[in-house]
Protein backbone atom coordinates (compact mmCIF):
# COMPACT_ATOMS: atom_id res chain seq x y z
CA UNK A 1 0.00 0.00 0.00
CA UNK A 2 2.61 2.60 0.93
CA UNK A 3 4.86 1.36 -2.01
CA UNK A 4 1.34 2.08 -4.44
CA UNK A 5 1.14 5.45 -2.91
CA UNK A 6 4.91 6.34 -3.20
CA UNK A 7 4.47 5.23 -7.12
CA UNK A 8 1.24 7.52 -7.75
CA UNK A 9 3.23 10.47 -6.05
CA UNK A 10 6.49 9.89 -7.83
CA UNK A 11 4.18 9.52 -11.49
CA UNK A 12 1.87 12.79 -10.09
CA UNK A 13 5.26 14.98 -9.56
CA UNK A 14 6.85 13.68 -12.87
CA UNK A 15 4.03 15.24 -14.71
CA UNK A 16 5.13 18.97 -13.67
CA UNK A 17 8.70 18.50 -14.77
CA UNK A 18 9.21 20.70 -17.73
CA UNK A 19 11.72 20.58 -20.10
CA UNK A 20 11.00 24.23 -21.71
CA UNK A 21 13.59 26.96 -20.91
CA UNK A 22 12.85 30.44 -19.96
CA UNK A 23 15.70 31.77 -22.36
CA UNK A 24 17.20 30.21 -24.69
CA UNK A 25 21.10 30.53 -23.81
CA UNK A 26 22.83 28.41 -26.82
CA UNK A 27 26.02 27.62 -26.30
CA UNK A 28 27.02 30.84 -24.23
CA UNK A 29 27.90 28.84 -20.82
CA UNK A 30 30.32 26.69 -22.65
CA UNK A 31 31.85 28.94 -24.67
CA UNK A 32 31.78 31.52 -22.19
CA UNK A 33 34.09 29.06 -19.94
CA UNK A 34 36.13 28.09 -22.67
CA UNK A 35 36.88 31.90 -22.92
CA UNK A 36 38.09 31.95 -19.37
CA UNK A 37 39.88 28.45 -19.50
CA UNK A 38 41.81 30.08 -22.44
CA UNK A 39 41.60 33.73 -23.54
CA UNK A 40 42.48 33.30 -27.08
CA UNK A 41 38.68 32.19 -27.46
CA UNK A 42 37.31 34.70 -26.50
CA UNK A 43 36.77 36.27 -30.23
CA UNK A 44 34.90 32.59 -30.44
CA UNK A 45 32.84 33.79 -27.70
CA UNK A 46 31.71 37.09 -29.21
CA UNK A 47 31.23 35.47 -32.69
CA UNK A 48 29.19 33.01 -31.05
CA UNK A 49 26.70 35.72 -29.11
CA UNK A 50 26.70 37.80 -31.95
CA UNK A 51 25.41 35.05 -33.93
CA UNK A 52 23.00 33.53 -30.73
CA UNK A 53 21.63 37.32 -30.34
CA UNK A 54 20.85 37.99 -33.92
CA UNK A 55 19.29 34.52 -34.64
CA UNK A 56 17.01 35.23 -31.09
CA UNK A 57 16.24 38.59 -32.98
CA UNK A 58 15.13 37.43 -36.22
CA UNK A 59 12.95 34.93 -34.41
CA UNK A 60 11.32 37.94 -32.73
CA UNK A 61 13.06 36.14 -29.24
CA UNK A 62 14.09 38.22 -25.97
CA UNK A 63 17.41 37.35 -25.25
CA UNK A 64 18.24 36.65 -21.85
CA UNK A 65 19.02 39.08 -19.47
CA UNK A 66 22.65 40.42 -19.57
CA UNK A 67 23.71 39.29 -23.17
CA UNK A 68 23.36 42.45 -24.80
CA UNK A 69 25.77 43.45 -21.75
CA UNK A 70 28.31 40.70 -21.73
CA UNK A 71 28.63 40.68 -26.26
CA UNK A 72 28.99 44.91 -25.00
CA UNK A 73 31.81 44.01 -22.57
CA UNK A 74 33.10 42.04 -25.27
CA UNK A 75 33.07 44.92 -28.02
CA UNK A 76 34.75 46.88 -25.28
CA UNK A 77 37.77 44.60 -24.16
CA UNK A 78 38.07 44.77 -27.68
CA UNK A 79 38.19 48.42 -28.23
CA UNK A 80 35.19 49.01 -30.23
CA UNK A 81 33.54 51.61 -27.40
CA UNK A 82 30.61 52.36 -30.22
CA UNK A 83 29.53 48.74 -30.78
CA UNK A 84 30.02 48.40 -26.38
CA UNK A 85 27.33 51.58 -26.33
CA UNK A 86 25.03 49.72 -28.55
CA UNK A 87 25.31 46.83 -27.02
CA UNK A 88 24.48 48.26 -23.56
CA UNK A 89 21.40 50.50 -24.96
CA UNK A 90 19.89 46.98 -25.88
CA UNK A 91 20.51 45.99 -22.99
CA UNK A 92 19.02 48.87 -21.05
CA UNK A 93 15.66 48.42 -23.31
CA UNK A 94 15.10 45.09 -22.67
CA UNK A 95 15.85 44.50 -19.11
CA UNK A 96 14.04 48.41 -17.65
CA UNK A 97 15.77 46.83 -14.06
CA UNK A 98 18.92 47.37 -16.10
CA UNK A 99 18.73 50.79 -16.42
CA UNK A 100 21.09 52.71 -13.53
CA UNK A 101 23.92 50.24 -14.81
CA UNK A 102 23.46 50.70 -18.35
CA UNK A 103 23.02 54.28 -18.48
CA UNK A 104 25.78 54.65 -16.02
CA UNK A 105 28.18 52.54 -18.18
CA UNK A 106 26.92 54.44 -21.24
CA UNK A 107 28.13 57.78 -19.74
CA UNK A 108 31.37 57.10 -18.90
CA UNK A 109 31.79 55.54 -22.18
CA UNK A 110 30.91 58.56 -23.81
CA UNK A 111 32.68 60.58 -21.47
CA UNK A 112 35.90 59.09 -22.00
CA UNK A 113 35.40 59.21 -25.87
CA UNK A 114 34.86 62.95 -25.49
CA UNK A 115 37.89 62.76 -23.39
CA UNK A 116 40.07 61.29 -26.30
CA UNK A 117 38.60 63.26 -29.09
CA UNK A 118 39.31 66.38 -26.74
CA UNK A 119 43.24 65.28 -26.08
CA UNK A 120 43.66 64.19 -29.90
CA UNK A 121 42.50 67.93 -30.49
CA UNK A 122 45.12 69.50 -28.63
Amino acid sequence: MRLAALLILAIALSGCVTTTRQYEWGDYDSKLYASYKDPSKTEALTISLENHINQLEQNRMKPPPGLYAELGTLYLQAGSQDKAITMYGKERDAWPESKGLMDAMIKNLERRKDLAEGNTKS
